[in-house]
């Protein structure tokens, strides 16, 4: 079975990006803000989110470092627990993030077509409202 690639990973060595890279297409794809925040939950949820079980990785990356009982073995070991309680860290800061993701409300979609309608009045679709008029005064434009 050939592995989905990527144009930096065109073998498709790399499932466990490719699979962070799917669920950030699908955060890009959201058509709400619920949907979005369902998304951030998968990836800061505290207990079975991405960053947790990345937490855990680098635990366990840690103790194979360790295992070598070697002077380097342990510096990398001391790195690699830098790394989990940086992720942790991470997750602690961001812990209301999905509640505020959920709170921002629907987002308002506008094709490309309105985005330029509504910079011309007569064809400005219904709802969409008027672009903010230019400044005016001394301050604006070339001084002379």
């Amino acid at each position: 079975m050939t592995q989905p690639s990527t144009p930096t990973d065109p073998a498709g060595h790399y499932v466990y990006g490719r699979h962070v890279l799917d669920l950030t297409d699908r955060l890009n794809a959201a058509g709400s803000y619920e949907e979005a925040a369902q998304l951030v939950d998968h990836v800061l949820e505290p207990t079975d989110g991405l960053l947790e079980r990345l937490a855990e990785f680098f635990e366990a990356a840690a103790e194979q470092a360790r295992a070598s009982e070697t002077d380097d073995g342990f510096d990398l070991s001391y790195d690699f627990q830098d790394a989990a309680a940086t992720v942790r860290a991470l997750g602690e800061d961001l812990h209301v993030a999905v509640d505020r993701m959920q709170a921002l409300g629907p987002p308002r979609h506008h094709s490309p077509q309105e985005t330029v309608a509504g910079h011309y009045p007569a064809h400005r679709p219904p709802g969409l409202p008027a672009p903010a008029a230019p400044p005016t005064g001394p301050s604006c434009g070339r001084a002379r």
